[in-house]
């Protein structure tokens, strides 16, 4: 290992990367791409904290000892000065423990990835932005789904169906900690520019219509619960109508850790600051126009001032 050149970024050499969390199979997903397949050249987790355990997930020592990671350790901190990049995965409050995580490595210079949602609370992951750009660091967050290689397939014929009209992304779960794949995948095609949301919301579904600035593309948001439905996003334009199914797991983890492990290299995140916090912004003013009877939303109304 060459190491660090700067805060943001090593030279060619390897990336030790750091775990936080194992109470998530995104932790089992990570550890088997990197350690086991090799799947990012270079790249491997050599520390995993555990934290939370989960019955259906393996605890932080059968991950290390399942996946040859060399140290388990009893605090996050631990890690800070052996690792050249922490991946935040701890599941704990959907999302709620990722920034507290991610601050201190971030202050020292350390790279992050945080795994969705960023944060549920829109003010904590501005506040996580501004300080990594004080500290020149490179720091993101994004669903698997955006790397999708079937939507990497598609590009070509979607660019073929011209100025996209309407869209539909439909996805499991319920809105804000598993919508946030439905949204990131239509971000993946539509891009950002969403001004407003209204949201309807039943025990089994969420329909969600997103309103862009310019007045155009109009967007559907499913999640279902009641529905075997997977991943899949619908586009509408003048030459014709596409239909994506994501299907390929294994394609869309290890072409995010790919894009991670880059920004350590390159110093520049995948995905900017201001996208990721006006996707958290649409993930929020779903959920206040859901419990407003579906009354409009705008972003503006719940940005951190």
């Amino acid at each position: 290992m060459t190491g660090p050149t700067s805060a943001t970024g090593t030279d060619h050499g390897d990336v030790r990367i750091g775990l936080l969390g194992v109470n998530t199979s995104h932790a089992g997903a990570y550890a088997r791409i990197l350690n086991e397949r090799e799947g990012v050249p270079g790249a491997r987790i050599r520390w995993v904290w555990g934290g939370q355990v989960r019955a259906d997930q393996p605890d932080a020592r059968t991950l290390a000892a399942t996946y040859d990671i060399d140290h388990v350790v009893g605090e996050p901190t631990q890690l800070i000065g052996q690792t050249d990049l922490v991946l935040v995965v701890d599941d704990a409050g959907h999302g709620q423990q990722h920034v507290p995580q991610a601050r201190p490595f971030v202050a020292a210079g350390i790279p992050a990835f945080l795994d969705k949602p960023m944060s549920t609370n829109l003010a904590e992951a501005a506040m996580l932005f501004r300080l990594a750009a004080e500290r020149g660091v490179p720091v993101t967050s994004a669903s698997a789904l955006r790397f999708a290689a079937e939507l990497a397939r598609e590009s070509e014929r979607i660019a073929g169906l011209g100025e996209i009209s309407s869209a539909v992304s439909v996805g499991p779960g319920e809105w804000f900690h598993y919508g946030v794949h439905a949204v990131e995948q239509l971000y993946a095609v539509v891009g950002p520019g969403v001004e407003w949301v209204q949201r309807a919301s039943w025990p089994d579904r969420d329909v969600a219509v997103l309103g862009y600035v310019d007045g155009r593309p109009s967007a559907v948001v499913q999640t279902l619960r009641d529905a075997a439905c997977g991943f899949h996003l619908t586009l509408y334009a003048k030459n014709g109508r596409h239909s994506v199914a994501i299907d390929d797991f294994d394609a869309f983890y290890t072409a995010q850790l790919r894009a991670v492990v880059d920004m350590v290299r390159t110093g520049v995140p995948p995905v900017p600051a201001a996208e990721t916090l006006e996707l958290l912004a649409v993930l929020r003013a779903g959920e206040l126009s859901a419990k407003a009877g579906g009354e409009r939303v705008y972003l503006s109304d719940v940005r951190p001032r």
